[in-house]
């Protein structure tokens, strides 16, 4: 907020001589692209780790490379150029996705997971509840992408998926939508056949482990079969398709070494890790009943193969074969109870409650079987043969009778309010001027704003933009929308600038104690916690939009544009999810005490 015209000038300055060459943009066609392979890669100045960090780009996006220098490759993303760790991407001759960090927002694309298990949301942002999970070979169409999060057509309503956990694909052919003559091999000891795509709809009959089904349509991960003279419907991660299996023999087409000992594997789930040791990666899992190779043993772990997998595993979990392995067909792997972990850290406790002692932790991803349902509380058992209890509420459920616990989460407390989101300046009015990039604080207020708006309606707010597009807003007229939608809560975005380039951080302001200083409060310690900027505080403003408005209101400063190293975060996608989920938290827990 703090405007100097000095500043613009200097701005320009520096942005003459340190912004990219937007002109001169040099061709990929000679040195192919890059394909990222982690979460999130810091995008630097120059090709080394001591230079500055312009941007992030995240797994699986695709980008041209421009040049190389030693282990370093030079990408263009957006109007950004800079140096990426090449150990961290693979070169690739087609590009095949969006330069941006986003998805394309038009609707009517294609998508697919990354990832095995991706958590479909009912909102944009993992505070919303899970609403099931989907998997590399499934395909859905998009809606629209807001931020970093995407939101498809799922199950005949709509889901959101993170963004930087898909990547564009097809429009379904022929393969996704089978003719009667495409087969797949069921690889589970027992299925269940459904009269429906979905585990609500009744069980009609079931395969067996090897039985080869032919395809009809696929739904959301579900197959449509010939069944008894008639159709049924199965689970497709349970069977694998033609174009996978030798459908002559009615196997997987690459078993287990035959030259080995065989065993089967006893317990629900079975971790396969990078070394015999519980503090091995876990790489893979198995069911109960997979037939495996066990290549060599030590101490209590051994060295197995399944398919293509390879990895070592608890002997305890594993039952050596005799002379039969038929698998007992009355066993339905695909009712197996088994929880999945949503967050890092999450306490493994020796009681179902919060009093109880943590006997251990889990990390986002773990899979644990399910012995029974405590209240809002599951019992599972761990590697090592030990029970523990999981809150339900952080917790996915699958292949299971068992009730999901249905738990409230911080958006309910945002259903049916009324909340006006000011993007500050706009139009003529530019804000303040980064520093190093010349970012236009308008751009980012109105960015973040859009964020937030897509979060708190997804939760069941009612939201009011004071402008949606790059348009002056007059601050009466801003302030006059709170007044006529009666508003719960008016929040003003901005970022900041300051003669000291060393400035950062977050700040809150509120004008009345009594009206807004808990709402200014509630936002800047979820926003401090959420980006790990500094903390300002919050402390009193005498800002019209505050000073005139009768709803309780709170003007946010972001960050520093005036601020080199801040500046390069402030842009970037990530940063921006991260204050529009601080914002919407912020806001839920205000109302919470309400």
């Amino acid at each position: 907020m703090r405007k100097y015209w000095y500043i613009f000038f200097v701005s320009m300055l520096v942005t003459g001589t340190l912004l990219p060459d937007l002109g001169n943009s040099v061709s990929a066609a000679n040195h192919g692209n890059a394909r990222i392979t982690v979460d999130t890669l810091n995008v630097r100045s120059g090709p080394g780790l001591g230079n500055p960090i312009v941007a992030q780009v995240h797994k699986n996006k695709e980008y041209p490379i421009l040049s190389e220098s030693g282990d370093w490759i030079q990408i263009q993303t957006g109007s950004i150029k800079g140096w990426i760790a090449g150990w961290f991407a693979k070169k690739t001759n087609k590009f095949s996705t969006d330069q941006s960090d986003n998805i394309n927002s038009s609707s009517g694309k294609w998508v697919s997971s990354n990832v095995d298990g991706l958590n479909v949301r009912s909102g944009p942002d993992t505070s919303f509840t899970v609403l099931g999970q989907i998997y590399p070979h499934e395909k859905f169409q998009t809606i629209e992408t807001k931020g970093s999060w995407t939101k498809i057509n799922y199950k005949s309503n709509n889901g959101w998926l993170a963004s930087w956990l898909i990547q564009s694909t097809s429009h379904p052919t022929r393969t996704e939508t089978p003719s009667t003559t495409d087969q797949s091999v069921v690889n589970v000891a027992s299925l269940n056949v459904r009269n429906g795509p979905g585990t609500t709809s009744n069980v009609i009959g079931s395969v067996s482990k090897g039985d080869v089904v032919e395809i009809l349509d696929i739904q959301n991960g579900w197959y449509k079969i010939k069944f008894n003279k008639g159709n049924g419907w199965v689970a497709g991660k349970y069977v694998t398709k033609s174009t996978e299996a030798d459908t002559t023999s009615g196997t997987p087409s690459t078993p287990p070494s035959t030259s080995s000992a065989k065993a089967k594997v006893s317990a629900s789930i079975l971790n396969l890790r990078d070394k015999g040791s519980l503090n091995g990666k876990i790489i893979g899992q198995l069911k109960k009943n997979a037939e495996v190779a066990v290549l060599k043993e030590q101490n209590d772990w051994s060295y197995i193969e399944y398919g293509k997998m390879k990895g070592w595993a608890a002997s305890w979990y594993l039952e050596k074969n005799k002379k039969t392995t038929t698998p007992n067909k009355n066993e339905d792997l695909s009712k197996e109870p088994s929880i999945t972990l949503l967050y890092n850290g999450t306490n493994l406790r020796s009681g179902p409650s919060t009093n109880h002692t943590v006997v251990a932790r889990g990390n986002k991803g773990d899979q644990f079987p399910v012995l029974s349902k405590q209240g809002d509380w599951y019992k599972i058992k761990l590697s090592n043969q030990q029970e523990a209890y999981v809150a339900g509420w952080i917790a996915s459920l699958s292949g299971a009778s068992l009730p999901e616990v249905a738990h409230p989460t911080v958006g309910d407390h945002l259903k049916g309010k009324t909340i006006v989101v000011d993007a500050g300046h706009g139009g003529h009015d530019s804000g303040a001027i980064g520093i190093t990039y010349g970012t236009l604080e308008k751009d980012l207020n109105l960015s973040v704003a859009k964020t937030v708006s897509s979060k708190l309606q997804a939760a069941g707010a009612k939201v009011v933009m004071t402008r949606d597009d790059n348009q002056y807003i007059s601050l009466p007229y801003r302030v006059y929308l709170a007044h006529s939608n009666q508003a719960d809560a008016f929040i003003s975005l901005h970022f900041n600038s300051s003669i000291f380039p060393s400035a950062k951080g977050i700040h809150s302001f509120y004008y009345s104690k009594l009206k807004d200083a808990a709402l200014a409060s509630f936002l800047q310690d979820e926003l401090v916690r959420q980006t790990g900027l500094s903390n300002r505080g919050v402390a009193y403003g005498n800002f019209q939009v505050l000073r005139t408005n009768h709803q309780p209101a709170a003007l946010l400063e972001l960050g520093f544009l005036s601020n080199s190293q801040e500046e390069h975060y402030l842009r970037t996608a990530s940063y921006k999810d991260k204050a529009g989920h601080a914002i919407y938290r912020g806001l839920a827990k205000y109302f919470s005490t309400k």
